[in-house]
């Protein structure tokens, strides 16, 4: 069953944007002036929620492998659960302004062991005293130093909201080191009234709000010291505490709530134009006369999401998603000519997908053209034979990968489980060869996927070994024409900016500028020109690669999509 990808649509957020005013601050008055003269408010943040999306998914990842490499005296028990949330939310400023802010969350619970725990010992404070706030501060400085940057840009103002707890278990003296420095009169929140606490060397710790304030302080100073990105922001910290009214280790938490304000006004803007010099491909697609292309039948394979061990393809759905929308509106292909199939497995590919085509070539005496989409993950084997990876994969069957939530690429796949890997996925020249005997006027086969092992950000996911000559590349002999993201030996990568993947990005800015009436040969030396030139911008330099089968070699740069 094919799976859509829905727009999470924010109603307060639009709400928010479109109260944005001027403001004293040259700076905010030229961010509300662009956002209040925009027609494209919906369209920025559903580019933001999708942004906030992958940061999540990205931290929980992050988050899931660290407490997996954990020594062994710092590791968390199984009844310790991390939590970790990034949200958009509006709020007010201070001078009555509504704005859009990012607020992350990381917090954990933890069951009550009978001889040990992962929180705080009865009546310690420190935070080096408990392995889940240790592990809390570090995933806070992993989401803010490294998945966060953009967000915590110099200047701007930070709420930093610390949670800490006690159980019921009375205190009546606790001596106090003054680790974090004496306080007077401070303001906090103890189980939901309004406080100030104050605490000393002298006077020790005699409250249970005391010993909540405590560990909140503990917090602080470990976030303070350890996390680069929050010594330049404009901060501002408030404690929640609180005792529960039972005993045990499982009530003596903490935990942390970060609230970047205006986080994304710069992009918002840049977005803003970027809208208004019509550079985003999702939206203003062209659209030509309908059910003009009735000799054309498209597949379109979007595969994203592969299940651990291996990686998500950043995007894929989205590349299926709005391709399946300039198939129809900008090519003018019928609907019904068109099969998109999400986390397509070997046998949706052959049944539903080519078993469909061949099924129409002949029906229609081979008077029609066939275009094959591929988004997702992809291998060579050790000749550089290139192999489109299905959804579906049954990595039991793999010793490497059975079990893991991760693959090691410090070790090399050996040659068995390489075996085992390349047999449930799809050569491509054999894809290739199922159109063989089948009526048609040509096959166009468009890949962005990366075959060298790699995955859309450019890391290892499986390490295979590989000989030293030269690829060979695709031998095709019949009408097909391959275009490739990049050549089986380098990656393929993602444009963030624009939620696709770069060769997608391009294929589909081109096709929209010119309406779709654009050659093969025009379409790939531009879209090569493009590619090259922005992932080279970006640091991640990649070139996209065309085969061209025997019968075509003489005619291929007339083809046309449309």
């Amino acid at each position: 069953m094919v799976q859509r990808l829905h727009f999470h649509k924010v109603t307060l957020l639009f709400i928010a944007l479109a109260c944005f005013t001027a403001t004293v601050k040259p700076v905010r008055a030229q961010l509300s002036e662009a956002l209040v003269n925009s027609e494209y408010r919906e369209i920025i943040l559903q580019q933001l929620q999708k942004s906030v999306e992958k940061r999540e998914k990205a931290m929980r990842t992050k988050s899931d492998n660290y407490l997996l490499s954990l020594p062994n005296n710092r590791k968390l028990y199984d009844e310790s659960k991390v939590g970790i949330k990034a949200n958009l939310v509006s709020g007010v400023t201070e001078d009555g302004l509504a704005e859009l802010n990012y607020r992350i969350s990381i917090d954990y619970t933890c069951r009550h062991l009978e001889s040990t725990t992962d929180n705080y010992p009865a009546g310690k404070y420190l935070c080096e005293e408990s392995n889940a706030a240790l592990a809390v501060c570090e995933i806070t400085r992993m989401m803010v130093d490294e998945l966060g940057k953009d967000a915590f840009k110099s200047g701007k103002k930070v709420t930093i909201k610390i949670k800490a707890s006690t159980d019921i278990t009375e205190v009546t003296h606790l001596d106090y080191g003054g680790e974090y420095g004496d306080f007077k009169y401070i303001a906090a929140r103890y189980n939901g009234e309004s406080v100030r606490i104050s605490v000393s060397r002298e006077s020790g710790i005699s409250t249970n709000a005391q010993l909540a304030f405590l560990r909140a302080q503990g917090l602080r100073d470990n976030l303070s010291r350890n996390v680069n990105m929050l010594k330049s922001t404009d901060n501002e910290y408030f404690y929640e505490t609180q005792s529960y009214s039972e005993t045990g280790s499982q009530y003596r938490n903490v935990g942390v709530e970060i609230t970047v304000h205006g986080a994304f006004d710069e992009e918002i803007v840049a977005m803003n134009e970027k809208l208004i010099n019509d550079e985003f491909i999702d939206y203003n697609i062209p659209k030509n006369e309908e059910n003009s292309n009735l000799k054309t039948y498209v597949l379109i394979l979007a595969n994203e999401r592969y299940g651990a061990p291996l990686p998500d393809v950043p995007y894929a759905y989205n590349d299926g998603e709005v391709m399946t929308q300039y198939c129809v509106r900008t090519l003018g292909i019928p609907q019904r000519h068109v099969k998109i199939i999400e986390d397509a497995t070997i046998k949706d590919i052959k049944v539903e997908g080519v078993n469909w085509m061949k099924d129409i070539a002949q029906a229609q005496k081979g008077d029609c053209n066939f275009v094959i989409y591929f988004a997702g993950h992809g291998f060579t084997d050790y000749e550089h034979n290139p192999y489109i990876a299905p959804a579906g994969i049954n990595y039991k069957k793999i010793h490497a990968f059975k079990g893991k939530k991760e693959i090691d690429v410090e070790s090399r796949l050996s040659g068995r489980d390489t075996k085992k890997l390349l047999g449930q996925c799809l050569r491509v020249d054999t894809l290739c060869s199922w159109f063989n005997r089948v009526p048609y006027n040509a096959v166009t086969i468009i890949l962005d996927a990366s075959f060298d092992g790699n995955d859309r950000n450019g890391d290892m996911i499986v390490n295979m070994k590989h000989s030293d000559k030269r690829a060979k590349g695709l031998r095709i002999r019949n009408d097909v024409v391959v275009m490739s993201a990049a050549a089986f030996d380098k990656t393929a990568y993602a444009f963030d900016e624009q939620h696709h993947g770069f060769f997608t990005y391009y294929i589909l800015k081109e096709l929209k500028g010119r309406k779709g009436d654009i050659d093969y040969h025009d379409l790939f030396n531009s879209v090569d020109l493009n590619v090259q030139k922005e992932s080279a911008l970006q640091g991640k330099l990649q070139e996209p690669f065309m085969t061209v089968g025997g019968k075509l070699k003489d005619r291929w740069q007339d083809l046309r999509l449309k």
